[in-house]
């Protein structure tokens, strides 16, 4: 959409961060994972029986995904930020909310090369 705004296209190869320089759009990505951060914090603070828990800590009988699912979850992304014991981070407020500005800025940058790496190999 951003470069739709300033007419360019992809064969122009005007780095992104010029085109956000220009445009002054915000990065919907990291707004996203932001706000996914945050509402894992709340939902594990909550002391209320509820499934959206119970999803999070469900594991499959025979310890696999079937074929088509993603390889990871959403509890393997906070793992890596927050490590294992991470349920008990998101008690701590100010820890969990100084670990989800690592974790968005973590997950923006790899989706950014994640497309990257697609343009080189198309090119290639």
């Amino acid at each position: 959409m951003e470069r739709s705004i300033l007419n360019l296209k992809l064969r122009d190869k005007v780095k992104l961060k010029n085109i956000r320089s220009k445009t002054k759009a915000m990065d919907v990505t990291y707004t996203v994972k932001k706000l996914k951060w945050n509402w894992i914090g709340h939902m594990i603070r909550n002391n209320k029986e509820k499934w959206t828990k119970d999803v999070t800590e469900w594991y499959p009988r025979d310890g696999k995904r079937r074929k088509g699912r993603q390889k990871t979850r959403w509890e393997d992304d906070i793992r890596m930020v927050a490590g294992t014991t991470w349920q008990r981070e998101a008690t701590n407020r100010d820890r969990w909310k100084s670990q989800g500005e690592a974790y968005a800025k973590r997950q923006t940058n790899n989706n950014v090369t994640d497309v990257k790496d697609k343009n080189d190999s198309v090119q290639q």
